[in-house]
């Protein structure tokens, strides 16, 4: 299952269904907070993510699905928000409880983070609880390094050094 080919493909508002499942199990939400999305939600969510960016073009967004093997199945995301002059963006990645532990979210982070580099991004980060150590893990293969900064009361932001 590891050889599986890890992908990434463009997010769009038919995944909701496919999506509510693989974010369906409750220790997703650990240290994060929240709960499961339903379809519903998903559906909504989506078609604001699909528009690339809010109305004032103060950002653009990458969202995308995390897909593995010949028939691409969804077992995840992964996203990025930059500011309008595109230097910098902050990252984050979930894969889902049944395709944890197997390096999946850590290649799919990697795919994304080459796609910043290609874009011309200078700098990533990535807000992780001081606890998760499985994403710890993965911003460290990154080339991350946790900073002083705490936001909302726990997570710890990581940075990576600039990227060339």
């Amino acid at each position: 299952m590891m050889n599986e080919a890890v992908t990434l493909r463009p997010l769009c508002v038919g995944d909701a269904a496919e999506m509510a499942v693989v974010l369906s199990h409750p220790d997703l939400y650990r240290y994060t907070g929240g709960q499961p999305p339903s379809e519903a939600d998903l559906k909504r969510l989506y078609g604001i993510q699909t528009r690339g960016g809010p109305a004032d073009r103060t950002e653009v967004w990458l969202n995308d699905i995390v897909t593995l093997g010949d028939d691409q199945q969804a077992v995840g995301f992964v996203q990025a928000t930059l500011p309008a002059d595109q230097r910098s963006a902050e990252i984050s990645w979930v894969i889902g409880r049944p395709w944890q532990g197997l390096g999946y979210a850590g290649r799919a982070a990697l795919h994304l983070t080459n796609r910043l580099r290609t874009r011309g991004v200078e700098q990533v980060i990535a807000h992780i609880h001081p606890d998760h150590e499985a994403s710890s893990r993965i911003a460290k293969q990154l080339g991350m390094k946790p900073s002083e900064v705490v936001i909302d009361g726990g997570d710890t932001v990581d940075r990576a050094p600039r990227m060339k």
